[in-house]
């Protein structure tokens, strides 16, 4: 005995002794278990100063001390027996050993196994607390790791009279791993398990022993246990199980040797039935735990691909069965992981790949499998399921691509899934609901000037995948799109879906051109880098783009409403013609004659989703083609869209579209498109005749006629110089006509019959006084000054104007709205003032003269215009509407309607009453101000700039007076409203004057005093009072 144990012998005997008799006398209860615990904390302070010396000399004197106190353990406090367990487990790992002997091992494990799991008779000893359990469970590890010299562990094989106490204390292991409740105790148990199989070489030992570790486990590691274990539990069960199958069934152990047959008793290898059975329990075991490739902890996932690994390198030949749920894992594991992890992991796998090529064809099956699956697994409605598919799919055909292997035969099956897949997801987002807009034909202009304004979106929205809860499939789709577009199979991919494209129907056909889609974008930013290197024509296109660009103009050729036609497949068609732009450039604008209406034509589309889809289009495409505009690029190729429109009203297709389109494009192109419209002006008229039992037709045909009249009257107000007006003069008041008058007129007619019938003889000579007074008085006339002849606009909107009245009879009020603007912009557009042409009287009055009882009927109808009391319709937007029609014919058409005006004066006077009473009733009832806001308000105001403008452009007669100055001549009129009181002292200003004195004279008392004073003074001259 050297030194150090001398010292430690001699530092541990005072302890021992002292706690040997306290728990003598604690047995006779002559001491109490606090005294028995302060020894036990001196022992445990001694034997961690000296445990570098102990040996297994000194570790037996100690533990007969501590046998005493382990003989009362049923009696002891959980403390006491706590310090107890650390005392012997230092005696253990520094003092015995690998020098412990047998029966003291026995002893050991059977006191380890009843203190950690209790008594399996003695109801009272059956609760075990879990610290005691804990420690007595690390114990138990620590003993079998020093039982090397023992018949318990790896000397040899286990003995069969200690086969029933390893079966024991295994059974309270696996019992505490999946029955307890504290997690401490069973994390203790597995590393108890983990040292209990590591300490065991004995084959036929740990075949005994591995079914019910194998069980236990699987119990723990299921999903369908009550409450989940927590990550580090999990995490230990599945390296346990690692450890277990690769010590009974790895390839390099006798046990998994298949040529060996015969008898399976101790000692001697197993038979193939036995090794059969077994690997096909484990393959149900697996097929519980390998689920847990999906946890979200990395330490979990970690294990398990440990421990598939394990299988396919060490156990491929016991679990050959196991191969392709193991492999599947790994894949998953692979997937299903951080960027750097899953590199790693794939990396890991290609080596495992490498080694043995068989696997691969086993990873082909499973990625035919998957393949199949996918359209049912895309149809469900578990996105995370969903998800880890797509995933997996595309780790595994990667995996299989890096060794070439042959995928030919995967060629229509890939496609026809792949078609079904994105079928099964147009299927869920066709159940959505579709954002329609209330979108009429005049918002169709607006939407292409606001997206000209905004620079254009230049990126389509998804249309089959849901961006919220389905952003996941969609990635993963596109991800495999990409990796089957850049493989050996690319080729036949796509010439299956072409096929696809004409012999499916909806969503089938919809998915296989969303498919196209992605392999051309995929296959575009690969040409993009080819072409860096190689020389192709500009104009240059893969079939497969060529192919697919055709079978989207057949597609929008046909109409926006067809119903046959679903929208999604319209905004692919979209798609693709944006995307055959882009790839053609400047190259494309000779494919405008037929692409360009239908973009334009789903513009109008009342689906939201659809018409941002042709405002992109239409974006990219301008772009492409080279103009600096959406506006722009439709300007400058308009003749495109008048010979799409024209085939189409030729041909009697009365689509909503057709007229959309025409009205945007007379928007954006202004009044110089209008020469070119006659042919079509025509074909809408010749509808008009056909359908006009229509309203929405009808309305949206005279919607452009009504911006073509409206292009062609700014383009008049332009045209013209500043400083004429294009307004008439207001009509001069009166006054006598003097001789010198007379004589200018008698003159006039003179010169004007000289040039209509010129002297014939040329020997009747002029008196030479008369011609040169008539040289000096009157000008002749010069070629410069004859008119010129109307121009081909002004034909047409004269030509629409002549047409448009007849369809003033319409019951729409909307519509006749609409024709009632129509008419008032075309006045101002033929007017002579307008049109700078002072001749055209003799088009323009016989126009107004031919209009007049059209208007004047939407305002007082034919039931009552032979009476003098009027009913005015109910609809005030209509009557508000045809009464500006009549204001701005009264401008225009001037004296000319003076006889007109005066034999509608009693009805105009009776329409006026009627206003003016409601108007003040709306007052009393909303108040003023918001009574100004008020139609009947507003109809009211249009009557009184009516009247006014009678007074000003066309004049009155004598006996009409009394009739304007009963309607105008008001108070609140004259002092408020801007004109009134100008255009009556225009006519009669003494009989505004005397009004406005009369008001006073009845308002102001003293106003006979006042006037007085205000009489004038005149020498010579007396002035009389003013009497009312």
């Amino acid at each position: 005995m050297d030194d150090g144990r001398v010292k430690a012998f001699r530092l541990l005997k005072p302890p021992c002794v002292e706690l040997s008799q306290t728990a003598l006398r604690y047995k006779v209860r002559k001491s109490t278990a606090k005294d028995l615990l302060k020894c036990l904390e001196r022992l445990a302070e001694t034997l961690l100063a000296v445990s570098r010396s102990l040996d297994a000399n000194l570790a037996d004197y100690v533990f007969f001390p501590l046998s005493h106190v382990f003989s009362e353990s049923k009696e002891l406090p959980p403390r006491l027996l706590e310090h107890a367990l650390s005392c012997l487990r230092l005696l253990i790992r520094q003092g015995w050993r690998d020098r412990l002997e047998n029966e003291v091992g026995k002893q050991l494990l059977i006191l380890l196994a009843f203190l950690a799991g209790g008594s399996a008779t003695d109801a009272n000893c059956k609760q075990v607390d879990e610290d005691v359990a804990a420690i007595a469970f690390d114990c138990t590890a620590s003993l079998f790791h020093s039982s090397v010299a023992s018949s318990l562990g790896v000397s040899g094989t286990v003995s069969p009279e200690n086969i029933p106490l390893l079966g024991h204390t295994l059974t309270v292991i696996l019992d505490a791993i999946s029955n307890h409740s504290a997690n401490k105790v069973r994390l203790a148990a597995c590393t108890s398990l983990h040292a209990l199989i590591d300490g065991i070489d004995d084959q036929e030992a740990l075949r005994n022993f591995f079914p019910g570790i194998v069980s236990c486990l699987t119990k723990v590691l299921s999903s369908g246990i009550r409450s989940k274990p927590p990550w580090k539990i999990l995490q230990a069960c599945i390296q346990l199980l690692d450890q277990i199958l690769c010590k009974v069934l790895a390839d390099n152990t006798p046990s998994s040797g298949f040529a060996i047959v015969g008898s399976s008793a101790v000692g001697e290898s197993p038979t193939k039935s036995w090794l059969e059975a077994t690997a096909s329990q484990v393959k149900v075991a697996l097929s519980i735990v390998l689920p847990l490739r999906y946890h979200d902890r990395h330490d979990v996932q970690e294990a398990l691909f440990k421990l598939c690994l394990s299988i396919l390198t060490d156990c491929r030949t016991a679990l050959g069965d196991c191969i392709s749920m193991t492999l599947e894992a790994l894949v998953a594991l692979s997937s299903h992981a951080a960027p750097e992890v899953g590199r790693r992991r794939s990396q890991r796998l290609q080596q495992i790949l490498a080694s043995n090529l068989d696997l691969l064809d086993v990873l082909r099956d499973s990625l035919y499998g998957w393949i199949v699956a996918l359209p049912r697994v895309v149809a469900s409605n578990d996105e995370t399921k969903q998800t880890r598919t797509l995933e997996q799919l595309s780790s595994a055909f990667r995996l299989l691509s890096a060794y070439d292997m042959d995928m030919r035969a995967f060629n229509n099956l890939v496609a026809s899934n792949l078609r079904s897949s994105v079928a099964s997801a147009a299927q869920l987002s066709s159940t959505h609901a579709i954002t329609s807009v209330a979108i009429g034909s005049a918002e169709v202009s607006r939407v292409l000037q606001s997206a000209t304004l905004s620079g254009g979106n230049r990126t389509f929205s998804e249309l089959i995948f849901d961006s919220t809860s389905q952003g996941n499939i969609l990635a993963g789709l596109q991800m495999l799109v990409k990796q089957f577009q850049s493989s050996a199979m690319s080729m036949a991919l796509q010439r299956s879906l072409t096929e696809s494209l004409k012999s499916t129907t909806g969503n089938e056909q919809i998915a296989a051109l969303w498919l196209m889609l992605e392999l051309m974008g995929n296959q575009s930013s690969q040409d993009s880098e080819t072409k860096q290197w190689l020389n192709f024509p500009s104009g240059y296109l893969e079939p497969l783009a060529e192919e697919a660009y055709a079978f989207s103009l057949e597609i929008l050729d046909k109409s926006a409403y067809d119903d046959a036609v679903d929208w999604r497949l319209q905004a692919l068609s979209l798609e693709v013609v944006a995307f055959q732009a882009k790839s053609q450039g400047q190259d494309f604008r000779p494919e405008l004659v037929d692409a360009l209406y239908p973009i334009l034509e789903r513009m109008g589309s009342n689906n939201a989703a659809l018409q941002q889809h042709a405002v992109t289009c239409l974006s990219i495409v301008s772009d492409s083609c080279g103009y600096p505009s959406a506006s722009m690029f439709v300007v400058h190729n308009a003749d495109y869209l008048i010979n799409s429109v024209a085939v189409k009203l030729n041909t009697f297709d009365i689509s909503p579209q057709a007229s959309q389109v025409m009205l945007m494009m007379v928007r954006l192109c202004g009044s110089a498109i209008i020469p070119y419209l006659d042919d079509l002006i025509e074909s809408i008229f010749a509808i008009l005749a056909c359908y006009h039992g229509y309203p929405r037709l009808v309305e949206s045909l005279f919607e452009v006629l009504n911006a073509i009249v409206e292009e062609g009257a700014k383009a008049s107000l332009r045209a013209i110089e500043p400083a004429i007006r294009t307004i008439p003069s207001p009509r001069r008041p009166y006054k006598p006509t003097t001789i010198t008058d007379v004589i200018a007129h008698l003159q006039s007619v003179k010169n004007r019959s000289d040039r209509i019938f010129p002297r014939s003889n040329p020997h009747l000579e002029p008196d030479p006084e008369i011609s040169s007074t008539s040289e000096l008085e009157t000008p002749q006339p010069s070629t410069s000054q004859e008119t010129p002849p109307q121009s081909k606009a002004h034909t047409l909107i004269h030509n629409i104007t002549q047409q448009t009245t007849h369809h003033l009879s319409t019951p729409s009020a909307p519509l006749r709205r609409l024709l009632l603007t129509l008419i008032t912009s075309s006045l101002q557009s033929l007017s002579p003032q307008s049109t700078a042409q002072a001749d055209n009287d003799t088009t323009f009055l016989p126009l107004v003269a031919t209009r007049w009882p059209y208007i004047t009927r939407q305002i007082f109808p034919p039931t009552s215009s032979s009476t003098n009391t009027t009913t005015p319709p109910t609809d005030l937007p209509t009557l508000l509407t045809a009464l500006q029609t009549l204001t701005t014919l009264s401008q225009y058409g001037g004296s000319f309607l003076l006889s007109r005006f005066s034999d509608l004066l009693p009805q105009l006077q009776s329409l006026h009453h009627h206003l003016e009473q409601s108007m003040l009733h709306e007052e009393k009832t909303l108040g003023r101000s918001r009574a100004s806001r008020s139609m009947k308000f507003k109809t009211w105001d249009q009557m009184v700039a009516l009247i006014v403008s009678m007074v000003v452009y066309v004049g009155i007669t004598r006996e009409m007076e009394d009739g304007v100055f009963e309607m105008l001549g008001g108070e609140p009129l004259l002092r408020e409203r801007e004109g009134v009181r100008e255009a009556l002292e225009g006519v009669i200003p003494d009989a505004v004057w005397l009004l406005e004195e009369e008001r006073r004279s009845r308002k102001k008392e003293g106003w006979d005093e006042e006037w007085e004073k205000r009489k004038p003074v005149v020498e010579g001259w007396e002035f009389r009072s003013v009497v009312f």
